[in-house]
């Protein structure tokens, strides 16, 4: 390429332009491996979304969640005290640089709240997960029988 006869304003829009074509074909950060959620019986008003969330870039935060399954999604930790385990939201859920963070029962999960109706096995729900730094990552979840194990394969989503 010969930039020569380009004047700053001209090469300044040329490297502006070259910056956005190198983000757009970024890889990007954060991957969403083995999400799952398990079925909900009939008139069970709360379900949860479990996943593994893979930093694969500098340190972030898991601020939010939201799907058109359930009224609202919040990010809970169960915690033991005293023999009884309680669940607590978390605001936001840091990620280290490099980091994984394993959302599983028993542990920090997805808490659906107000499902719009009972999740079916076999059926799929729209999870959109937001990040502090790397913005939206959008991952289908897989419904599960409720008295069979996680699935066991790797599937991966990753961020825009």
């Amino acid at each position: 390429m010969i930039v020569t006869n380009l004047g700053r304003p001209a090469l300044g829009v040329l490297l502006a332009g070259l910056a956005c074509a190198q983000a757009v074909g970024a890889e990007p950060s954060i991957h969403i491996v083995d999400a799952w959620a398990r079925a909900t019986p009939p008139g069970v008003e709360n379900g949860a979304v479990y996943c593994k969330i893979q930093n694969h870039g500098g340190a972030d935060r898991l601020v939010g969640a939201r799907t058109s399954a359930a009224r609202a999604v919040e990010i809970h930790e169960s915690v033991a005290r005293n023999g009884v385990v309680e669940m607590r939201l978390v605001d936001a859920l840091p990620l280290d640089t490099g980091a994984s963070v394993e959302l599983a029962p028993g542990g920090t999960h997805a808490m659906l709240v107000g499902l719009a109706a009972p999740l079916v096995a076999g059926a799929k729900i729209e999870l959109t997960l937001v990040f502090a730094t790397a913005g939206v990552v959008t991952v289908q979840v897989p419904v599960v029988d409720a008295r069979a194990p996680p699935p066991a394969h790797e599937h991966e989503h990753r961020g825009q």
